[in-house]
């Protein structure tokens, strides 16, 4: 059944994705007095971003507004972590790329698992979004949820193939296998060098691509945007492989030296997806050769971002936080913007974690959130009671949930859909994009994409025996799965709206690129991929290379700092 989509657009909350920077601070922002902070206020909170700043003042305006209390958020110096110890802050929102350890063994974590007064709230976190030190607590509200795989222009799909096949074609890109992935790339790349109306299958369906280039595919280059100066796709990729071994981020924190020399063949996988990415990559004038050719040429962060949003090239390996930079570059081009998971070529042999599947892992995308609420346990007893009260507003409310999606226009982390009427005859609902795909409900598909709810990240993630049928439906098989539960959850673009229906589906898995070792992005993947960079071609010796300094590297650093990637 196709199902209408009713989602609004909030143009003004792409501020949001500007999240991926880190908040860096200008020496008179740090030492002038905060703008946002006024004189007696009952709750502050605390955070390091000025990314975050415009929408907290947003949603903390709305909040004293609504219930009268006094509430402000603050930007904190340099010395996040310090600031926290030596004041009496009842809440904060923490940086994914923090040291958590150190917050934990600090005693500044409250323990959402244990805490009763926000059960409401908190039991509706998924255990592949904890926030946890040590995997038996979960010490983190998710502020937003961001999605990351390969970021594509739904129109350019529409110029290439006709508007009448992209949403079917779409799909199937969302299912398919890395071969066929591999062999759409290749045909792909054939068809901008020399038109043709040739054609292509992938899964049980066929496509004709158009005899020339007409509209946005007129400036089609080639396939890949990457970043020679960046290893961040990679470490979103590097999710993927992390995910056929490890339920949890804190499983990939606790990992044992034997466990990672096992991972051999996994890293294989993930050696023969960086050179098949380098193989195709989008230049300005044509696809790129590696080498000097890459590394040498001016392809860094706005570069990517500039040959997508032309029109250059067709996918762009990158996450949610990047669309406020789409904007930038061409505005009202996030409006369309799609997403599909990044593809390994693994079979079920390779995968151990329990309900993890091959085919799952290849139409899944991988979702996390940059920032975490925090409580202090050390608060006053006053204080943190207003701390509590203004996270179940923002989470429990409907006015809260209007305050989220003006500021933010995001996926918030208790999103989910309903069972209803024909979504026709039913004004609040806003499932799903115009291929007709939506999700069910995020709890019951909890067994999907992680541990069950409220359960520790170490317990087994296998769906359950007895799951009713409804459970594994989408809205396409079940058309009494009309929207979100809550109709104020509006969602400010189509990438948000993509990410929303693969997390609503349990299509996810989560990103556990940041439980590796605090340099392993730095010191393995970057030093190690701007070797690789340079190689016009890659021998299988060369790719065996980088798996052992993976492994190697990764091995070095256990029981060393294994806090999460900065």
């Amino acid at each position: 059944m196709k199902i209408k989509k009713i989602l609004s657009f909030l143009l003004a909350a792409v501020l949001l994705f500007g999240f991926s920077g880190c908040g860096n601070r200008t020496e008179d922002e740090e030492n002038s007095p905060n703008p946002e902070m006024t004189e007696n206020n009952e709750l502050v909170i605390y955070h390091s971003s000025t990314s975050l700043s415009p929408m907290l003042m947003e949603i903390t305006e709305k909040y004293s507004a609504e219930t009268g209390k006094k509430v402000s958020s603050k930007l904190a110096g340099t010395d996040f972590l310090g600031e926290m110890k030596t004041n009496s802050a009842a809440i904060y929102i923490i940086d994914t790329h923090s040291d958590l350890s150190e917050w934990h063994s600090g005693g500044l974590f409250n323990d959402f698992l244990t805490d009763s007064s926000l059960s409401s709230v908190t039991d509706k976190i998924h255990s592949g979004l904890y926030y946890s030190a040590d995997g038996i607590g979960n010490y983190g509200i998710p502020l937003v949820l961001e999605g990351y795989g390969y970021i594509f222009d739904r129109e350019m799909i529409s110029a290439i193939f006709g508007g009448e096949n992209a949403g079917k074609l779409i799909d199937d890109l969302r299912t398919c296998s890395f071969t066929e992935f591999e062999s759409f790339v290749s045909a792909v790349e054939t068809w901008i060098a020399s038109p043709s109306a040739a054609k292509i299958k992938i899964g049980e369906n066929e496509y004709t691509f158009f005899a020339e280039k007409t509209g946005k595919a007129e400036n089609l280059k080639g396939i890949f945007s990457l970043n020679s100066e960046s290893t961040r796709a990679m470490e979103h990729l590097m999710s993927y492989a992390l995910a056929t071994k490890f339920r949890s981020r804190y499983d990939v924190m606790s990992v044992t030296e034997e466990a990672v020399s096992g991972m051999e063949k996994v890293f294989d996988a993930y050696a023969r997806v960086l050179d098949f990415h380098t193989s195709h990559i989008a230049g300005t004038e044509g696809t790129l050769g590696r080498g000097e050719e890459f590394t040498g040429g001016d392809y860094n962060y706005s570069t990517s971002i500039d040959l997508l949003t032309r029109g250059n090239a067709l996918f762009y390996p990158g996450g949610t936080s990047d669309t406020a930079d789409f904007e930038k570059s061409a505005e009202g081009f996030s409006s369309n913007l799609d997403i599909i998971p990044m593809k390994l070529p693994l079979s079920d042999e390779e995968i151990t974690v329990p309900g993890m599947t091959a085919e799952k892992l290849q139409s899944s995308i991988v979702i996390g959130s940059r920032y975490y609420i925090a409580i202090n346990p050390k608060a006053e007893e006053s204080a943190a009671k207003d701390a509590r009260d203004f996270v179940s507003w923002l989470f429990g409310s409907e006015g809260g949930s209007n305050a989220f999606s003006g500021a933010f226009g995001a996926v918030p982390f208790n999103f989910e859909y309903v069972m209803g009427e024909n979504p026709a005859d039913s004004e609040g609902s806003s499932p799903a994009d115009e291929s007709g795909n939506a999700g069910q409900s995020a709890e019951s598909s909890s067994a999907e994409s992680g541990s069950p709810e409220g359960k520790s990240s170490q317990e087994n993630n296998a769906a359950p025996e007895n799951a009713s049928p409804e459970e594994n439906q989408t809205p396409e098989e079940n058309p009494d799965m009309i929207g979100p539960i809550n109709p104020s959850h509006n969602i400010s673009n189509s990438l948000m709206s993509a990410v929303a229906e693969y997390y609503a589906a349990g299509n996810w898995i989560p990103d556990l690129s940041f439980a590796l070792p605090a340099d392993f992005a730095e010191k393995i993947l970057g030093e190690g991929l701007s070797d690789f960079w340079g190689m016009e071609n890659w021998a299988d010796s060369d790719k065996k290379g980088l798996v052992e300094r993976i492994i190697g590297g990764w091995k070095d650093r256990i029981n060393k700092d294994n806090s999460a990637v900065g």
